[in-house]
């Protein structure tokens, strides 16, 4: 067994379970040998990442537990599954060249974690080489030590030819995805030859993948994984998910592994001796070195680390700085977390760290003074040229785009006086205009005025002047407008500081003026890419507030004056009512939207529901068209991308307007703002909003009656609810009907599905896996009629429900469908021997089943016996059928209207969306055949027409989809 000694409380709690205590030894036998063994193929050059950097995560890990917390919080389960999780931390950066061909040639692709990752390892080493094949000098240098490395694409079926430069890139990317493989590693094992290393097989699947998880959450953003736990092990067990501490561990072993940064962890002797070919090596080792000492206990804040560092150089000076800033962002995001998880309570209940602050002797000025080096940062800038070529690819060269981001600019602006005027008791009225001006000249410009926050000399150089710089990251900002909890009071949509080289894409010449509120005296300045230096003038009779003036370039003139297909209008980027913007082309006010989207979120209009996150002020949805009708928003700026990119909509297929109210920025946007880099935190939430939405609807759902003389009469047989559109074909119906596993890749025939009914005599049920499973088997007829009888059909359903699909069944591969009810791709739902009964038109019999044509399947022409013929119709058997409700008198009057009928039972052995179950285990529970009639509906589910009666009032004043009984 590797010799790794265990903190001593650590021993003695995982000593009481006695299993789990053997699951870890075992896997310090086996692992242990990886770990001991410490030969980094694809880094040889690295920091030690064996079996001593494993023991000292754990020592400082049991540093950083309080007392209270190891003794009433954490149990004997919580420290094995630490251990283990620690252990498998950095396993994968152990891979060898035959383990990492293991990850390549898919044999990991079984268990992709889909939450996390997108792509298969092949795909992903795939993308790796193509932005490998674009590194700059600066990527060369960093990773390969030589800024004029040709990058090829290693022979990986050729190990002898693998060289260094090879190892190099493939350990770059394994340095990248290490993480993933750790958490992989705990379910399927570690890639060794000549079979994969088991992970603790003594422990089921949940448990390795919390444990992976943990793991993982080293090199992966806390609440994305937290995210995961919600999903995975559901929102409420997100605190304690299979009995163990999950988050607190994540923060552990984040911050455990972070402050391993003293000089125990390499070899002096070895940096003297060795040359290192790799600067990001050298550097990590010189990094360790640099550290003198880590004091945990004798400095005057028992909260606080103070680290002692005697860094040689600049470049290592800031780089520790660095490290230690980044460290204290740990410290405040895992603060953070687990006082939004753990934080109510006694102190004996709250999972709490010994430290909050770091700090170190690279701050105080006696130090830098007896340096030799100056301990400020001195690089290179980029040159205009430079800020030219940037532009014009991060936009498109589109001047719409300008348009946005200056607008942004303003808004940002006059939300910001909103709240200074506001804590003054000012009164204030933002207001911004939008014009395309043309001067006496002929000469057209583009202009912007706002009564915003206005900009001293301060901003603008700092900042307006500055590509890259965000204001809300200065002290003055965030005084101004950040809170006592540390989040901002305004809501503001700038960013990334792009906004004056946005102005670019719409010209050349920009002229500025601008005063900021309360001072005295305003600027104007004229500025242009090919300047030396701006001239600012002072004007003390300049408003308050900002203009910015541009002379649009003739060749973008066109690109204001008519919209371009799937492009986006220049005045239409801006969706709410506050700040009022008003628009002018030529003198002319042009409307952009008939009306715009509510802005104050406590009091919607009807047709609007808010749904609450942790990250965001607040989640606006709608389905109404009397808005902006836009897709999706950020504090009412259009995101032009899709919004499927972005979210898991379910068994949903139109997804709804979504207008996100976004203070502190946490909306994951590209750098081009046009979409989202990674899936929405509010998912979830979104979703069973939406969910409700469809409930609600469907109980106030009318047009469908059944009379008691026998007659059936149906008006509506198809949900309209806007969520859930979208026209299929009856062939589609038969394609897996009903029955889905809950599988992202079954998504796509479900939604089509998702509206269709199924129609008793005592009321009708959804065609969907919840309904299906309650009544176990649904015994269903399922008609088409040419023109369906206008006074309905005689038919007593007795125990069957109608299923009537409008698209009639056309082609030969419809009929094929129809009638041998397709299977799905890759689990056998329906019996091959299932018995069903079909009518069909007897001249379309005979084309379908010619002997002289191979128009259907033989096997399903030997399946199909001709039970008679009958007023131009045909009756087949498929198996053994249930006895027909379809008798001679209904064929004989129906004859002329019916084109198929097919008599058949639905089961289902899915769960469909866990989501949507719950709900309608809540509201709709085992009695699922929704009465006809809506007050029998409100007495039948009373909870439902109580908790739903929001959503349901919107939809009640619309007859034509919703009864008004």
């Amino acid at each position: 067994m590797a010799n790794v000694v265990l903190p001593e409380r650590f021993k003695i709690k995982l000593e009481k379970n006695q299993s789990l205590d053997g699951i870890v030894k075992t896997i310090l036998s086996t692992f242990g040998e990886i770990l001991e063994d410490n030969r980094l193929y694809f880094f040889s050059e690295y920091t030690n990442h064996g079996i001593k950097h494993i023991q000292d995560v754990l020592i400082s890990s049991d540093n950083l537990i309080t007392d209270d917390t190891f003794g009433y919080i954490l149990s004997d389960k919580d420290m094995g599954y630490y251990i283990l999780s620690v252990i498998l931390h950095d396993i994968g950066m152990h891979i060898d060249l035959e383990g990492f061909k293991y990850l390549i040639e898919g044999n990991f692709d079984d268990i992709q974690i889909n939450e996390f990752d997108n792509n298969t390892w092949n795909e992903s080493w795939e993308d790796f080489l193509k932005e490998a094949s674009k590194f700059n000098g600066k990527q060369l240098k960093s990773i390969f030590g030589d800024e004029n490395t040709i990058v090829r694409v290693p022979p990986l079926s050729k190990p002898g030819e693998i060289t260094e430069n090879d190892k190099k890139l493939i350990g770059e990317f394994i340095r990248r995805n290490h993480p993933r493989l750790a958490h992989e590693i705990s379910i399927k094992g570690f890639p060794a030859k000549p079979n994969f290393l088991k992970f603790a097989e003594g422990l089921d699947i949940k448990s390795r993948n919390i444990i992976g998880l943990i793991a993982r959450s080293h090199g992966t953003g806390l609440r994305r994984c937290l995210d995961y736990i919600e999903t995975y092990y559901g929102r409420e067990n997100r605190r304690f998910p299979i009995g163990i501490h999950a988050v607190y561990l994540m923060v552990l072993v984040r911050i455990a592994d972070y402050i391993q940064i003293d000089s125990s962890r390499t070899s002096t002797t070895l940096l003297k001796i060795k040359t290192f070919s790799s600067p990001i090596s050298e550097m990590e080792h010189n990094t360790h070195l640099s550290v003198d000492n880590i004091d945990l206990r004798w400095n005057d804040d028992p909260e606080r680390i103070f680290v002692n560092a005697s860094p040689k150089d600049s470049k290592m000076y800031l780089k520790l700085k660095k490290l230690i800033k980044d460290i204290q962002y740990e410290f405040d995001i895992s603060w953070a977390v687990l006082g939004e998880l753990y934080g109510k309570g006694d102190d004996r209940d709250k999972a709490q760290l010994k430290y909050r602050r770091i700090s170190s002797n690279l701050e105080n000025e006696t130090f830098i003074k007896q340096q030799d080096y100056v301990a400020e940062s001195f690089t290179f800038k980029a040159n205009d040229e430079i800020i030219k070529l940037l532009v014009a690819p991060l936009y498109g060269d589109d001047p719409t785009f300008g348009v946005r981001e200056l607008l942004q600019n303003a808004l940002d602006a006059c939300k910001e006086r909103e709240i200074y005027e506001m804590k003054r008791g000012h009164d204030y009225t933002p207001i911004i205009t939008v014009e395309l001006v043309k001067e006496s000249d002929g000469i057209c410009y583009f202009k912007i005025t706002d009564n915003g926050i206005g900009m001293d000399t301060d901003v603008i150089r700092n900042y307006f002047l500055s590509a890259g710089a965000s204001y809300r990251r200065n002290s003055d900002w965030q005084k101004e407008f950040v809170d006592e909890k540390g989040k901002s009071t305004v809501r503001r949509s700038g960013r990334f500081g792009i906004g004056i080289l946005s102005a670019f894409l719409i010209g050349q010449e920009i002229h500025v003026e601008t005063k900021k509120v309360n001072h005295s005296n305003g600027f104007k300045l004229d500025a242009n890419l090919n300047y030396e230096q701006i001239d600012i003038l002072k004007d003390s009779t300049i408003s308050e507030g900002t203009v910015i003036k541009i002379k649009i370039d003739h060749n973008k003139i066109n690109k204001f004056r008519f919209r371009q297909p799937g492009k986006y209008i220049w005045h239409k980027w801006y969706s709410l009512l506050n700040p009022e913007v008003k628009y002018f082309l030529y003198g002319k006010e042009i409307t952009p939207y008939k009306n715009l989207n509510p802005d104050n979120i406590d009091n919607l209009p009807q047709g609007w529901h808010a749904i609450d996150s942790d990250e965001y002020d607040k989640i606006l949805w709608s389905y109404s068209k009397n808005y902006a009708g836009v897709n999706f928003t950020c504090n009412g700026i259009i995101i032009p991308g899709k919004t499927y990119d972005i979210l898991d909509l379910g068994l949903i297929s139109n997804p709804p307007q979504i207008s996100v109210f976004d203070n502190n920025a946490f909306l994951p946007l590209s750098l081009d703002r046009n979409s989202c880099t990674e899936k929405l935190s509010f998912n979830d939430e979104l979703l069973i909003d939406i969910y409700r939405d469809y409930i609600a609807y469907m109980l106030i759902f009318g047009g469908i009656k059944h009379l008691n003389d026998g007659k059936t009469f149906v008006q509506n047989y198809k949900l309209n609810f806007p969520g859930a559109r979208g026209e299929f074909s009856s062939s589609e119906f038969f394609y897996g009907n009903g029955l889905y596993e809950f599988s992202s890749d079954y998504y796509y025939n479900m939604r089509r599905l998702f509206s269709q009914i199924l129609i008793s005599k005592n009321g009708f049920i959804l065609n969907y896996n919840f309904f299906i499973k309650k009544l176990k088997t649904v015994k269903a007829i399922f008609m088409q009629f040419y023109n369906s009888p206008k006074d309905g059909f005689k038919l007593d359903l007795q125990d069957r429900f109608i299923i009537l699909i409008d698209n009639k069944i056309n082609s030969i591969q419809d009929y094929q469908n129809a009638i041998e009810m397709q299977k799905l791709d890759y689990e056998e739902i329906y019996d091959d021997k299932a018995s069903s009964r079909i009518f069909l038109k007897t001249d379309k019999y005979n084309y379908l089943f010619s002997s002289e044509k191979n128009r259907l399947s033989n096997p399903l022409k030997k399946q199909c016996k001709v039970k008679f013929e009958k007023y131009g119709l045909t009756c087949l058997h498929l198996g053994s059928p249930k006895p027909s409700l379809i008798d001679d008198a209904f064929l004989q009057i129906n004859a002329k209207h019916i084109h198929f009928i097919r008599e058949y039972e639905i089961t289902c052995q899915f769960e469909g969306d866990i989501r949507l179950n719950r709900l309608l285990e809540r509201y709709i529970g085992d009695d699922v055949i929704i009465p006809f009639s809506v007050e029998e509906r409100r007495k039948k589910y009373p909870l439902a027409f109580d908790e739903l009666k929001g959503y349901m009032e919107k939809y009640i004043q619309k007859p034509k989809h919703i009864s008004n009984e």
